[in-house]
């Protein structure tokens, strides 16, 4: 799986594509060529063992030597994609390099000394990725699925319910990230799990009381544990280990020193001292969430960047959709959301942005931004009724969520913020932070999310149906619902000045009552 390997086929110049994944413990490469239904199929993984959580989880700073080490490893990732004549490649970059102060300054000299651009990407996106990887692999549907991928500097730990993801969440206990702050003495067993006691509270808030009845491991470290539980007659699958098992495989670990592992075990060194507390962390996790067994399927980060690079755009949308859907759910659930209210107010809110499309000209990920919107517009009432719709901003913004980067989040946050009371102004932190095009586009779904809870005032569920009709410098709203709406109609003029500022149009109501 990870040993440097490359084939003799003769490439079509551009055919391939490429992904670069640098971690805490290693840097690999992985070329692949798509298959007769556009998938990626890897055929060429190349790793290079540069150890940046070393400098990353002690001083913070990545030394000259490590940024010259990886220098060196992407000089040969350079001649191998050179060789290979890849035409597409996304280099991305995790938890050691956002530790680091001066992570950015050695992506900045690995472009101009290789022309390879890295992303330095969350713990979420990276969650997402490795999602990506293993639904593509493990058949997730109709699961309560706990994924665990364990990094060198990082673990993500994220929940799925029928496929779909309810909750993610980074923790900063990876292998390499616990070595170097435990050291590898003889009492680091103790240790460790002194250590992990402090997760532990926010491990068990992530999961909550519902046990899983599947559970996955992610990581290099996840596969040579099912390797070496194969190995050992531990299981009888290198995919697949039982938690007792995985106890025993434990006790064995730790009885061997690094080198005695390397040499009777046929390790790696730079595996042979993160694979104990690897195990360690699983076996925690595990018995968090009451899952008796673990699979380790071949995925990756690796495996999930080529998927997000080839995946059709309906396909990535789907995927972000169900994302984003499972955390609104969850959010929901947990502040205790008004739930009747909530997806009326998402009814209408679509219901006007897909009729008014020759206005805001704004795509189907900006409609499913103000679906989520809707969706979640009050969570912020948990805190505190008054102000609400800025404590939903700040929730939204301190949300680990799959399927978004900054950017989007920002953009999700504030077209919460604008629900209600003030208008988007530079003085606001928040709005000043935003670019042009997405104060632009945060006007405009604001301005539809204000309407849509406007024609739902006091949560009556009043309005039927809205026809949209544009007459020259008029908007016009024609509802038809029960009552005589004229509560509705107060709510949404309201909003008049706003629409105006937003769509640059009047605003006026038509009743038809039934």
């Amino acid at each position: 799986m990870e040993n440097n390997t490359e084939t003799d086929t003769e490439l079509t110049p551009g055919a391939y594509i490429a992904a670069i994944d640098v971690g805490s413990n290693a840097m690999r490469l992985g070329i692949a060529l798509r298959d007769n239904k556009g998938l990626p199929s890897m055929i060429l993984r190349h790793r290079e063992p540069v150890r940046l959580g070393h400098d990353a989880f002690t001083t913070g700073t990545l030394s000259e030597l490590s940024q010259d080490e990886a220098v060196a490893a992407f000089q040969q990732f350079r001649r191998i994609l050179d060789r290979h004549h890849v035409g597409t490649l996304r280099g991305t970059a995790t938890s050691a390099m956002r530790d680091s102060t001066n992570g950015r300054q050695l992506v900045r000299r690995i472009h101009d000394e290789t022309g390879i651009m890295l992303d330095i990407i969350s713990g979420e996106e990276e969650a997402r990725l490795v999602h990506f990887s293993i639904s593509n692999r493990v058949d997730l549907r109709h699961h309560f699925a706990l994924l665990i991928d364990i990094g060198g500097g990082s673990v993500e730990v994220t929940l799925c319910d029928d496929g779909e993801v309810m909750a993610s969440q980074s923790f900063k206990i990876g292998t390499v990230r616990l070595l170097e702050m435990l050291g590898s003495t003889k009492d680091f067993n103790l240790l460790l799990r002194e250590y992990l006691d402090g997760a532990r509270r926010k491990l068990r808030a992530q999961i909550g009381k519902r046990k899983v009845d599947l559970c996955v491991g992610t990581g290099g470290n996840c596969l040579a544990i099912g390797e070496l539980a194969l190995q050992l007659g531990f299981s009888e699958s290198q995919n697949l280990i039982t938690r007792r098992k995985l106890a025993m495989l434990i006790d064995r670990l730790s009885k061997l020193s690094v080198e005695e592992r390397i040499r009777d075990l046929g390790l790696r060194p730079d595996r042979a001292d993160v694979i104990l507390p690897a195990a360690m962390v699983l076996h925690e996790i595990m018995e968090l969430a009451g899952a008796k067994s673990l699979q380790t399927p071949d995925a990756s980060l690796l495996d999930g960047i080529l998927l997000d690079m080839v995946a059709p755009e309906l396909n990535q949308m789907h995927s972000r959709r169900g994302n984003l859907l499972g955390w609104a759910r969850s959010l929901k659930k947990k502040y205790q959301v008004d739930q009747h209210h909530a997806m009326a107010v998402t009814r209408l809110a679509l219901d006007l942005f897909d009729q008014t499309k020759h206005m805001h000209q704004l795509n189907n990920f900006e409609r499913l931004l103000l679906e989520i919107a809707a969706r979640v517009h009050e969570i912020g009432m948990y805190v505190r009724v008054g102000g609400h719709h800025r404590h939903a901003a700040y929730l939204i913004m301190a949300a680990p969520l799959l399927g978004l980067g900054e950017e989007e989040k920002a953009l999700l946050a504030q077209t919460v913020r604008y629900q209600r009371k003030a208008y988007p102004s530079d003085t606001h932190e928040g709005f000043a932070a935003l670019d042009e095009k997405a104060r632009d586009k945060l006007w405009k779904m604001s301005a539809l999310l204000r309407l849509a809870i406007a024609l739902n005032k006091d949560r009556r569920d009043r309005v039927n149906s809205v026809e949209v009709e544009c007459d020259n410098g008029t908007l016009i709203l024609h509802l038809e619902g029960q009552g005589d709406l004229l509560l509705e109609r107060w709510a949404a003029l309201k909003e008049s000045s706003y629409v105006k500022q937003a769509y640059g149009k009047d605003l006026h109501l038509d009743l038809h009552i039934s």
